[in-house]
């Protein structure tokens, strides 16, 4: 049974209440599942599976608890190499914050996690990436209980990023994770590796919009200046006439 209240879904699943944050965050997640089909009960479709459920879980279920797809009190997430965040901390940070939490990203201006909200950062990817943004495993390298794969995450630019004018390009990343999982397939320990400046710098390729704005007023001031110059022509052109006052006296 599904109930909407306010901003979040109330859904019963086996007797137990779950609270699910924004309805338009589940939207936005269903529509990106584009990736890539493999064999029914292949190790790749089991693993795209579980790590499709753990990644729909941690961007849009605001209770550790309601989890399915960890291991409770010992879900860890790392990210190239960084601090092992608990699953609370990775939950009030979002996926977002907790991927891209390096301490080089600010300087360059493209993202700044300890600026973000879980709810900020969920906003500006879904506005670059209106049509969402897919995930798929690309090859597994080992099976339960340690996991090691490889996975590439896409989407279309086709909507502003922190003022860069969306450009259309297909932007993409690929990375290596180890899922350490128990019996049940639920993650205890996820080691994520990727370059963020692959996602990163595609994203801050277009033009920013003050750039623009600056680009359309120095031209509406060539344009203004270009008809007081005509204007001007057209009086000394004016007064110059050669025929003014020749007309034959009577």
């Amino acid at each position: 049974m599904l109930v909407a209240i306010d901003s979040f879904f109330l859904i019963t699943s086996n007797g137990r209440l779950c609270i699910y944050l924004h309805a338009s965050h589940a939207s936005m997640f269903f529509v990106s599942l584009c990736a890539q089909e493999w064999a029914k009960g292949s190790l790749e479709e089991t693993v795209q599976n579980a790590i499709k459920t753990w990644e729909m879980e941690l961007s849009h279920k605001a209770r550790l608890g309601d989890f399915k797809s960890v291991s409770p009190g010992k879900f860890t997430l790392s990210v190239n190499g960084g601090r092992a965040l608990t699953g609370e901390e990775t939950l009030a940070m979002g996926s977002y914050n907790a991927l891209l939490a390096g301490p080089i990203l600010p300087v360059t201006g493209a993202y700044d996690a300890k600026a973000e909200t879980f709810e900020s950062s969920h906003d500006l990817f879904r506005s670059a990436f209106p049509r969402g943004f897919a995930w798929e495993v690309v090859k597994v390298y080992s099976g339960p209980p340690v996991i090691a794969f490889k996975f590439r995450h896409w989407g279309h630019m086709e909507g502003p990023y922190k003022g860069h004018a969306p450009t259309g390009d297909r932007i993409e990343f690929y990375g290596v994770a180890v899922l350490k999982v128990d019996e049940q397939l639920r993650a205890e320990d996820v080691e994520v590796f990727y370059d963020p400046g692959e996602l990163l710098a595609g994203l801050i390729k277009g033009a920013k919009e003050e750039e623009a704005d600056g680009e359309a007023a120095a031209l509406a001031g060539r344009l203004k200046e270009a008809a007081t110059l005509s204007a001007s022509s057209a009086d000394t052109q004016q007064q110059a006439c050669p025929f003014r006052g020749s007309g034959k006296q009577e």
